[in-house]
């Protein structure tokens, strides 16, 4: 869902990489929680809330937080999570890699980093 609003009017191109982030967010599973996916990916580096606006909102209202990791040179791994805190989708960031992600804006806005307090609890940081 997420990457819709990173690849808008982009077109990928020939072959695709795969990143160590990748390779492990190929591995999520339906069901996982937020602990869980934090523990296989390591911390995330931006999350999206309910609360947000703009370009990066939540899209749907079945997701209660998205988190996304930076994954250069690929876009990022996006994880969306439903009101029990339970994964129900991800974006590996395979849609684009290399040289076309140049063609795309692939960071979120530094208002959605993880390093922001208020951002910080959802990031799984304590």
């Amino acid at each position: 869902m997420f990457m819709s609003l990173l690849l808008a009017g982009a077109v990928a191109h020939g072959a695709q990489e795969l990143t160590a982030l990748s390779a492990k967010a190929g591995g999520l599973e339906t069901g996982m929680t937020r602990n869980q996916v934090i523990a296989r990916l390591g911390p995330p580096t931006w999350a999206v809330l309910p609360s947000d606006t703009g370009d990066f909102k939540i899209p749907d209202s079945s997701i209660s937080l998205m988190l996304a990791w930076k994954n250069a040179p690929c876009a990022p791994v996006v994880v969306d999570f439903d009101h029990s805190g339970k994964v129900i989708g991800w974006d590996e960031g395979r849609a684009v890699c290399g040289k076309d992600v140049e063609l795309l804006r692939l960071e979120l806005p530094g208002s959605r980093s993880c390093s922001q307090a208020d951002r910080s609890r959802a990031c799984g940081n304590q």
